[in-house]
């Protein structure tokens, strides 16, 4: 464990934090079935949460880019 501690800390982006939850959420399905509602729906909810990301930085990029046609 103290080996753990001492490790050089990287910064967590978004992409490594979904990605670690789909696998702990593989893990958790294979060893304990019970859970896997939970798990479908926080990755669902991983996955919403993304796609909205996205279509938010879409929506700001074209309303920069109409803005600045219009300057």
């Amino acid at each position: 464990m103290s080996e753990w501690h001492q490790r050089d800390h990287v910064s967590m982006t978004e992409e490594k934090l979904v990605r670690a939850v789909h696998i702990l959420a593989d893990i958790v399905e294979t060893n304990s079935p019970a859970f896997r509602p939970l798990y479908h729906d926080l990755r669902q909810q991983l996955t919403d949460l993304c796609l909205q990301q996205q279509a938010e930085a879409a929506a700001n990029a074209r309303a920069a880019q109409d803005s600045s046609k219009v300057a």
